[in-house]
């Protein structure tokens, strides 16, 4: 029997497994590595899929959320090669503050993403749109299926036994406070065997599910409560913002699949606290009067906990999210996120490998070369067989804390720990 009670401190050190930068820089490299892989292997094959899906049709697509008001941003360059004006109007706004910016923005100008007028800036529609991002991108597949099905002359039936639609998909969180998506959309065949990745049929184009695409995005919506109309029981449409990119994807060489997979795989793990999220949850408006962040990061915080404090709304919200009722109301648990609760890398089943097959994969291969340098044969910390089907383990691990055994919580991120005892 193993016990944490005669380990320093009496606790076992393990990885957080933090994908946030800001948090853990260690644990975050090795998230990156392990997204770009996941990313990489669906396009140029590899971790079981194979090579011939590099000739699969793609797509790399881009979605963005509507305005909810103008903010500072950094236009790019003139032909002068100067950046250019922020926002060159002039006149005021129904508030009297000016309606345009002339300043040229530089990278890391704390003004970038914050709104010309607060009182402008639709925060309720901000905070309301993020939170039905994944309803709005499920929405969105359902209808990419049945628009494919209806161009090929079949039912979505039919087409699922000839045609396999797979992605994946990185969030990011832009300075203004709303979500953009970033995805790799794959069209693959359907085989006897549900696991095997065959070519797709000759009909089905990269042109022709892109234009399916595009009308889809044009017209998709999700009803949701209006936020703006607490005391009533209007509704209001959520859907894409006008500026979406969609891009076939052409592997004329083999850095192409890499660089698409790094572009993917920076969203994941880059520090978005120069953009004002925070990387943990706020417990009470109180608790965010101690956080550091800037203003317009605080207000889309203080408007989640407005309409996370009315019930009726609240209810009605995470109902239109499809998130089942919980002690803790979505927009409140996610208020740190602005709303947004979906995750940050998702994809098909059948697109690629996975997280735990990646890390097994590290596990496996670090107790090989410890067997390797000891001179003893391959087996887990009891000398029995890696892997025996056989072996039964019973854990009874609780969490202690994060942080070093020497620092003081607070000020040191990175590692956590654990204490109990394994049989």
């Amino acid at each position: 029997m193993f016990s944490s009670a005669g380990q320093p401190g009496g606790v076992v050190h393990v990885r957080c497994n933090n994908r946030r930068e800001s948090v853990c820089p260690a644990c975050s490299q090795v998230y990156k590595r392990d997204a770009r892989r996941i990313v990489l292997s669906g396009l140029a094959g590899g971790g079981g899929v194979p090579d011939t899906v590099a000739g699969h049709p793609a797509l790399f697509v881009t979605l963005t959320a509507p305005s909810f008001g103008p903010v500072h941003s950094r236009r790019s360059p003139g032909k002068d090669g100067q950046a250019r004006a922020c926002r060159p109007r002039r006149g005021t706004c129904p508030h009297g503050r000016a309606a345009g910016c002339h300043a040229r923005h530089g990278d890391g100008d704390p003004l970038l993403g914050s709104p010309l007028c607060a009182d402008c800036f639709d925060y309720p529609g901000a905070v309301v749109w993020n939170s039905l991002v994944p309803r709005l991108w499920k929405a969105t597949r359902d209808g990419v299926e049945s628009a494919v099905a209806r161009s090929a002359g079949l039912t979505v039936a039919g087409l699922r036994r000839q045609l396999r639609i797979t992605f994946v998909k990185a969030a990011e969180m832009q300075a203004r406070g709303l979500v953009h998506l970033h995805a790799v959309i794959r069209l693959d065949g359907q085989a006897e065997d549900p696991e095997q990745i065959t070519a797709p049929p000759a009909w089905a184009t990269t042109d022709m599910v892109g234009d399916c695409l595009r009308g889809v995005l044009a017209d998709v919506t999700v009803p949701a409560p209006d936020p703006r109309d607490l005391a009533g029981t209007g509704t209001w449409a959520v859907r894409w913002g006008a500026q979406v990119d969609i891009s076939p994807i052409v592997l004329d060489r083999s850095t192409d699949a890499g660089r698409i997979a790094n572009y993917l795989a920076k969203y994941l793990t880059k520090s978005v606290q120069a953009g004002g999220m925070l990387d943990r949850p706020v417990r009470s408006l109180a608790h965010l009067e101690r956080l550091p962040l800037n203003a317009h990061g605080r207000r889309l915080v203080e408007t989640c906990w407005q309409l996370g404090a009315d019930e009726r709304y609240a209810a009605a919200l995470d109902e239109a999210a499809g998130r089942l009722p919980a002690r803790t109301v979505g927009l409140l648990r996610w208020s740190h996120q602005w709303g947004f609760g979906g995750h940050w890398l998702t994809k098909a089943r059948r697109y690629s490998t996975t997280f735990t097959v990646l890390r097994d994969g590290r596990r496996v291969w670090a107790r090989t070369m410890i067997a390797a340098q000891s001179g003893r044969p391959l087996g887990d910390a009891f000398g029995r067989a890696d892997g025996d089907p056989a072996t039964v383990t019973v854990r009874a691990w609780s969490y202690a804390g994060r942080g070093g055994p020497d620092s003081p919580p607070p000020r040191v991120v990175g590692s956590g720990s654990v204490r109990g005892v394994q049989r």
